[in-house]
């Protein structure tokens, strides 16, 4: 974009450029190669794609890229991938390239393995030189990003002819060529952008086109995902970038899982901390899925890595948010831990949390790290093997009701009053003066004397309460869960318990939503929560008794507050 009457501004940014000191980068980081047109769009230019999800470009940084393809290029090396007939026709491919990181550093990995696997210098050079000639292929709908992405290229020394600019979801494009023929792929798609489903053409889309009843509507990361299995060549590998949403949500999210999971081998999933494209302007919650186009193994294995900590924060300064090195980047732990599993192992690491699971492990179809930590499965084998006499482990769901949708809703009234989520103290006891005043423009649904309310919302701040008796009708937030006892332990003991470590680490491995502050817990998780209850005569009372002093306990708090409440009001009246 720099016009000829601007060399000023062109001989001042060369000076600056000059003044980098490369050697030193390459020395001091973890990389052997700078991604110069990374670093300059995250730092000058992705502000002019903020608004406009199509476009979207949120650059995936080095710190996720190179682990991710350490895990993959062992995966083919142990899977016999390599011959060398396929070395000579390798391919990778990003659909959504941008600038071209992915591609780059997938063509760094392929080259690096070359030189570390083949002796001879004459067939080592045609594989590499071939390599870059006909097997680094990119696209991207946005001109800007094309270009960058041929400099990005042009810099490995590489062909550019094919970088080519296009749309990969609708209308036709270089990468029909390509259909059935690339080894790897690795993309960040852009996330929530919408496509009309008569716009698209279902050949290109293998798991869409299997569904009996085709949605209108289709977000652009679940037709990447799908056009993506279609370029792939049989055996072929893919690693992208996807919301929470993709890997624990319902509907079509859900039927997409289903086919993944039946049709292809997942080798697995790794959830990624919200700072992760925070530079670019998003804290979205995302994972990384890792799979192969080939039938689901047997014994249906596969990793699920949960990173909290990629070795950066990211600050505003000036109002430009910046990338800042603190902590450690746990995805090289996380690569190492997959890479050198032992067999029959289901925990790789505690910290960070890598996990191997089978099909026995597995919260309905979803593929969302965090559900299966390693503190959770831990915390599990603990509450299993206690061997404690006069209890036993049994789900949530064979000592309550969960009765929410059989609730009816009501707006607040004079004599109908709404419980918030905001409205639970950290006893489990209810602010009922505020209660008193709340004034919702929304619906509660009623809930009754002896009900446990369970708040879904965020729960790794653990909001719950048993309904005492007012002499007024209550509703609460649909945010809520509302159980009724079976009749085996207290409620009141029950939400105490509720409250334990034990039961905390299962609820909060359980919960997914799309940021930390709008994560929930469905009813159906809660209700495979592990608790203990007693089994014999002498621990049945027990509980009932601390019941009792619990109910007791309760209602002097309530007590002791309606009291306050009295006397502060006839003193206010003086």
């Amino acid at each position: 974009s720099i016009q000829p009457t601007e060399d000023d501004l062109a001989q001042k940014l060369v000076s600056e450029i000059e003044k980098i000191d490369f050697v030193y980068l390459i020395n001091n980081r973890s990389y052997s190669e700078f991604d110069l047109v990374n670093e300059c769009f995250g730092h000058f230019v992705r502000e002019n794609f903020r608004n406009n999800k199509e476009d979207a470009q949120y650059m995936t940084p080095y710190e996720i890229s190179k682990p991710v393809l350490d895990i993959i290029f062992d995966d083919m090396d142990k899977s016999n991938y390599f011959t060398d007939e396929s070395m000579k026709s390798f391919t990778v491919m990003d659909p959504t390239c941008g600038v071209g990181t992915l591609l780059i550093e997938s063509s760094n990995h392929f080259t690096r393995f070359v030189e570390d696997r083949i002796e001879d210098k004459h067939q080592k050079e045609n594989i590499i030189n071939t390599f870059r000639k006909n097997g680094i292929i990119g696209q991207d709908k946005v001109d800007r990003m094309v270009r960058l992405s041929k400099v990005n290229a042009l810099l490995l020394g590489s062909n550019t002819s094919n970088i080519n600019s296009g749309n990969s979801i609708v209308g036709r494009s270089s990468l029909d060529a390509y259909n059935q023929k690339v080894d790897l792929i690795f993309t960040n798609p852009p996330f929530g952008a919408e496509y009309d489903f008569t716009d698209l053409d279902l050949d290109d889309y293998p798991i869409l086109n299997g569904f009996d009843h085709k949605p209108k509507v289709m977000s652009s990361e679940l037709l990447l995902l799908d056009r993506c299995t279609n370029i792939l060549k049989d055996g072929g590998y893919l690693a992208i970038v996807l919301p929470d949403s993709v890997f624990a949500s319902k509907g079509l999210n859900s039927q997409y899982r289903d086919a993944i999971m039946k049709s292809y081998d997942v080798l697995g999933v790794i959830g990624l901390p919200s700072v992760t494209f925070a530079q670019a302007g998003t804290r979205t919650n995302t994972c990384i899925l890792v799979m192969r186009k080939a039938a689901a193994e047997d014994n249906g294995k596969l990793f699920m890595a949960d990173c909290k900590d990629l070795g950066y924060v990211v600050k505003e300064r000036a109002g430009v948010p910046v990338k800042i090195e603190q902590g450690k980047n746990e995805m090289e732990a996380i690569a190492h831990s997959i890479i050198n599993a032992e067999a029959n192992s289901k925990i790789l690491s505690e910290e960070p949390s890598v996990t191997m699971i089978n099909e026995n492990d597995y919260v309905g179809n979803i593929l969302k790290p965090s559900f299966y930590a390693a503190s959770r499965f831990k915390t599990i084998a603990t509450l299993m093997n206690s061997n404690r006499d006069g209890y036993k482990i049994v789900k949530l769901c064979e000592v309550v009701d969960f009765v929410t949708k059989n609730k009816k809703s009501f707006m607040v009234s004079d004599s109908i009053k709404h419980i918030s989520v905001l409205h639970i103290n950290a006893n489990c006891t209810i602010a009922f003066d505020e209660v008193k005043k709340f004034e919702p423009i929304s619906k509660g649904r009623k809930c009754e004397s002896g009900e446990l309310i369970f708040s879904k919302i965020n729960p790794r701040i653990p909001r719950m309460a048993v309904i005492p008796e007012k002499d007024y009708e209550l509703v609460c937030s649909n945010e809520f869960e509302i159980m009724q006892s079976k009749g085996i332990i207290g409620m009141h003991v029950l939400c105490l318990l509720l409250k334990t470590d034990s039961v905390k680490t299962q609820i909060e491995n359980l919960t997914s939503g799309t940021s930390s502050s709008h994560s929930r817990i469905k009813r159906e998780q809660l209700a495979d929560i592990l608790i203990p209850i007693p089994s014999t005569d002498e621990t049945r009372e027990s509980f009932a008794r601390m019941d009792e002093e619990l109910r007791n306990a309760t209602e002097r708090i309530y007590g002791a507050e309606e009291n306050l409440e009295t006397n502060y009001i006839q003193l206010n009246a003086l």
